[in-house]
C-alpha cells in the first residue's frame, strides 16, 4: 500500500480517537459541573482545575516530547546547556517524502565543555557512535557526488573550487530556510577549519561538534 495512504489513515485514525476522548472529558465535567452547586466553591474550583489540566496536558507533553527529541541529536556525553538558535522547515505534511530542512545551534554547559577540550584530538573516542564514525573537521568534501557540492558537476564551468559552505549542503534539494546572520558564517567556520568532530546521520543529517566555541551544530536536508 501506498506509504502516504497509510500515513494518511493512521492520522485519521489517531484524530478520530482524539476527539471521541476529548468529547467524553467535556461530556464528564459537564455532568459534574451541573450536578454541583453554585455554593460549592471547592468542587467546582476542583472541576474548572481538571478540565484545565486535561485540556493543556496534550499541549504538554508534545512541548517536552519535541523538546527531548531535539535534544537527543547531542552525542552523549555532552550536555546542553540550552537551544541557542533553531530553525527548521517542512514542505508537505508531515508525511513519507516530504522534504525537511533545519538548523539547530546547541550551547554547551561549561563542564561539558571544558570536557570536550580536554579531550583534544582523541574526542571522537569518547562520543557516542549511534550516528556513525566521527571524522575530524575540515569535513570532507572530494567524494563524488558530493553533498557538499551538489551543483558543481552540473556547472563545472560556473563553479569554481571553493570550501564545504553549510547553505549548499542545506540546498541540495532546492529547498532553503532563512538563517539568522552570521549562523552560517559560525557553521563554515567549523566545518572549514580542524578542531572540530563530525559525523553524518540518518535523514541527511549532520552533527559538529565545535569544543572550541563549546557548541554542537545539527543540520539536514532531505
Amino acid at each position: 500500500m501506498n506509504p502516504i495512504l497509510v500515513f494518511l489513515l493512521v492520522l485519521a485514525v489517531i484524530l478520530l480517537v482524539t476527539a471521541t476522548g476529548v468529547w467524553q472529558i467535556v461530556r464528564l465535567h459537564r455532568v459534574l459541573w451541573v450536578r454541583s452547586r453554585p455554593e460549592q466553591l471547592l468542587k467546582r474550583t476542583m472541576i474548572l482545575s481538571s478540565a484545565v489540566v486535561i485540556a493543556a496536558s496534550p499541549f504538554a507533553a508534545n512541548y517536552f516530547w519535541m523538546r527531548n527529541a531535539v535534544l537527543s541529536r547531542v552525542p552523549a556525553p555532552l550536555e546542553v546547556a540550552e537551544i541557542e538558535y533553531q530553525l527548521e522547515q517542512s514542505w508537505g505534511i508531515g508525511g513519507p517524502g516530504d522534504n525537511e530542512t533545519g538548523l539547530v545551534i546547541y550551547r554547551l554547559t561549561d563542564a561539558s565543555a571544558d570536557w570536550a577540550r580536554s579531550r583534544g584530538s582523541i574526542l571522537d573516542e569518547a562520543l557516542s557512535s549511534d550516528r556513525g564514525a566521527w571524522q575530524p573537521t575540515p569535513v570532507d568534501d572530494k567524494s563524488k557526488p558530493s553533498d557538499w557540492h551538489p551543483y558543481d558537476d552540473e556547472l563545472p564551468d560556473l563553479m569554481a573550487p571553493h570550501p564545504p559552505e553549510l547553505h549548499e549542503y542545506l540546498e541540495k534539494y532546492g529547498f532553503t530556510i532563512d538563517i539568522e546572520e552570521g549562523r552560517e558564517l559560525e557553521v563554515n567556520h567549523a566545518i572549514q577549519t580542524s578542531g572540530s568532530f563530525y559525523a553524518k546521520g540518518k535523514g541527511g543529517s549532520v552533527t559538529v561538534v565545535d569544543s572550541e566555541r563549546g557548541k554542537v551544530y545539527f543540520f539536514y536536508a532531505g
